[in-house]
């Protein structure tokens, strides 16, 4: 590989890692290291599923034509579960499909039909820290066969150098969300104590909880 690559490479590594490492909270370290992704390697849409040590989605960040969009539960199950992210996830390999209606694993949806956006070209690779499944990063390019094996290893390297970084941001997340529970908890038995109103303690108790959640 020319010096002149390696130089760029190690460069650009350095950069996404001053750009994600400082940052704790998860959705910011998701989107710069997404946006990153989609900067250096292409597509027009990407994902970044985030799991906990059980294998199970805590979060993600999806960006389609450089906008961001909001997902819920069962498609982040559904696409853990069913599609090309869950194959990552659980063989913890990096894979490159030239094109996306001639592989099982990618989980079609109503857009890949011919009528809509057709086949289309797509990476997936895990995001591993310290041995610890963090998440799973794929990009998609609406051209089929244009994503290829130096694609595949250029994502695999911004994803290695960020998987700390989205580990480290999740067990913030994690810690900050049992702190909101302890508190909610401790008000709670306070206003058992003071209050002789068995309705208005769980009013309180109810209020505090999803404040909390």
């Amino acid at each position: 590989m020319p010096e002149d690559h390696n130089r760029s490479l190690l460069e650009l590594l350095v950069k996404i890692s001053r750009d994600v490492a400082t940052v704790l909270d998860l959705r910011t370290v998701l989107q710069r290291l997404l946006y990153a992704a989609l900067q250096y390697v292409g597509g027009e849409r990407g994902s970044i599923v985030v799991m906990d040590d059980l294998g199970k989605p805590v979060d993600a960040t999806i960006v389609y034509g450089r906008q961001f969009h909001e997902h819920t539960t069962q498609q982040l199950r559904e696409t853990v579960e069913k599609g090309l992210a869950g194959w990552v996830a659980q063989n913890r390999k990096p894979v490159v499909i030239p094109d996306t209606s001639k592989d099982d694993r990618w989980l079609r949806r109503a857009d890949d039909s011919i009528e809509k956006s057709g086949p289309k070209s797509a990476i997936c690779v895990p995001l591993l820290a310290r041995e610890r499944m963090v998440g799973v990063l794929t990009l998609v390019h609406p051209t089929p066969n244009t994503f290829t094996e130096e694609h595949l290893e250029l994502m695999q390297a911004i994803a290695d150098q960020a998987s700390v970084a989205v580990l480290n941001a999740r067990l913030y997340n994690e810690s900050q969300r049992q702190a909101r529970v302890m508190t909610a908890l401790a008000e709670g038995a306070a206003a058992i104590n003071t209050s002789l109103e068995m309705s208005d303690v769980w009013r309180r108790i109810l209020n505090q909880t999803m404040q909390a959640l």
